[in-house]
C-alpha cells in the first residue's frame, strides 16, 4: 500500500507540472510483468537460482517540444514470499528523439540487455536489473542498428567502490538476410578518490549473422561471433588477463510463436563479468579454473499474444557444461496498458472551473 501511494504521488505532481507546459496530449504508460526462472546448475561455473516475483512499471510521458520530451514515475519489483521487501526506483528519463534515433539521460529502460550475447550479459539480468541509470544512444537508420549505454551501479564513498558497466551491440545490413554484428561490454570497478585497486573487465568482438525464411523450417537465423576479453586487477585471480571464444547460435521457427534454438561454445582463459558463467573459464568459488571451455545449449520458446496486449512467453533449456547436463527454464506475462491524457481538453476543463469560481465570487 505505500508503494501504491508513492507511485499516485509522484504521477500527480508529475501531471500538475507537465499539463500546462506539454503541446501534445501526454501519454501514461503501465506494464506489469509476473515472471519465473529457474536453473538447475550443480557445476563449478554458475550456481542454481530461482527467480520468482512481480514487477510494476508506471510512468508519464510529456512531450516538451518537437524532439524532446520527459518521462517520470516508478518501478516496483516483488518476490514472491510474504516476508519479501518491494523495492521500488524512480523513473526520470530526458529523451531525445529523432526519426531514426533516440537518446535517454536519467532512467534507462533496456531492451534484451541491449542486444548483448548471453557471455557478455547473462539472461537473468533481463528480470533482476529491467531498468538501469546513466546515458543511453539507440539507432535504428536504414541498414544500421545500434544500442550504447553507460550504466551507473554503485557511487564512489568513503566504505565503498564506484562500480559502472557500458559498451552495446551493433550490427550493419551488408545484403538482405546478410548482417555484420558488434559486441562491446566493459565493467569498471574503482574511484581514484579513496585510493584502493581499480578493476576492469572487458570483452567484446564481431561476427556475421544471417537470417533467412527456409521452407519447413520458417524463419531461420545463425549468427557467429568471436569474442576477446580482457581482465585486470582482480584479487587473486589464477588465470590469464587475455581470453578468447567462440560462439554459434541457430534457430528456426517452424510453427507460429514456436523457436527451436541451439548454442555452441568454445573459450580459452575467458573471463565476462556480467555474462553467463557457463561461458566463463572462472568457477563461481573464485578458486576452480579451467583453460579450455566448450558449453552446449538446446532449447524451445513460445511466445505468443494471449489477448489485445498481454503476452505469454514461456522457454524451456538445456545445458551441457563440459561433462555435466543441466536444465532451466523461464516464463513470464507481460501486461502493458497506456492511457492517454487529453491535456487541452483538460487545460479547458481547468480554465472552465476557475471561470466560474471568479463568477461565484464576482456576480
Amino acid at each position: 500500500m505505500r508503494c501504491f501511494k508513492k507511485i499516485l504521488l509522484v504521477l500527480f505532481y508529475l501531471s500538475f507540472f507537465a499539463f500546462p507546459a506539454a503541446a501534445q496530449n501526454v501519454l501514461w504508460q503501465n506494464n506489469l510483468v509476473f515472471y519465473g526462472d529457474n536453473t538447475e546448475f550443480f557445476e563449478p561455473f554458475r550456481l542454481r537460482e530461482t527467480i520468482l516475483g512481480q514487477q510494476f512499471e508506471s510512468f508519464l510521458s510529456a512531450p516538451t517540444g518537437v524532439k524532446t520530451s520527459l518521462r517520470g514515475g516508478l518501478f516496483a519489483d516483488h518476490r514472491s514470499a510474504l516476508d519479501a521487501a518491494t523495492n521500488v526506483l524512480p523513473i526520470l528519463s530526458f529523451v531525445y528523439n529523432t526519426p531514426g534515433s533516440e537518446g535517454v539521460l536519467g532512467t534507462l529502460l533496456p531492451m534484451e540487455r541491449h542486444g548483448l550475447l548471453e557471455p557478455m550479459e547473462v539472461t537473468t539480468l533481463e528480470l533482476t536489473r529491467p531498468i538501469e541509470y546513466g546515458l543511453q544512444w539507440i539507432q535504428k537508420d536504414g541498414a544500421g542498428r545500434a544500442d550504447l549505454f553507460l550504466n551507473w551501479q554503485h557511487l564512489l564513498t568513503d566504505s565503498s567502490r564506484e562500480i559502472f558497466d557500458y559498451g552495446g551491440s551493433a550490427r550493419l545490413v551488408l545484403d538482405s538476410g546478410i548482417a555484420l554484428g558488434a559486441q562491446i561490454h566493459s565493467y569498471h570497478v574503482g574511484g581514484a578518490a579513496y585510493g584502493g585497486v581499480v578493476r576492469n573487465n572487458f570483452a567484446g568482438g564481431a561476427g556475421l549473422i544471417l537470417e533467412s525464411l527456409m521452407p519447413l523450417l520458417g524463419k531461420s537465423s545463425l549468427e557467429v561471433f568471436g569474442l576477446g576479453s580482457n581482465d585486470t586487477e582482480r584479487p587473486n585471480y589464477p588465470g590469464p588477463i587475455n581470453g578468447s571464444g567462440l560462439y554459434a547460435k541457430g534457430s528456426f521457427s517452424p510453427i507460429d510463436h514456436w523457436e527451436v534454438f541451439g548454442i555452441a561454445w568454445v573459450g580459452k582463459d575467458f573471463m565476462s563479468e556480467e555474462g553467463d558463467s557457463n561461458y566463463n573459464s572462472y568457477g563461481y568459488d573464485g578458486v576452480y579454473y579451467k583453460s579450455d571451455r566448450h558449453y552446449e545449449e538446446a532449447g524451445i520458446r513460445y511466445s505468443t499474444p494471449v489477448d489485445d496486449r498481454v503476452t505469454f512467453d514461456f522457454q524451456i533449456r538445456s545445458h551441457w557444461i563440459e561433462d555435466a547436463w543441466a536444465h532451466s527454464f523461464r516464463i513470464a506475462a507481460r501486461a502493458p496498458f497506456d492511457i492517454e491524457i487529453d491535456v487541452k481538453k483538460s487545460n479547458d476543463h481547468r480554465r472552465d472551473a476557475e471561470g466560474a469560481e471568479k463568477n461565484e465570487k464576482n456576480p
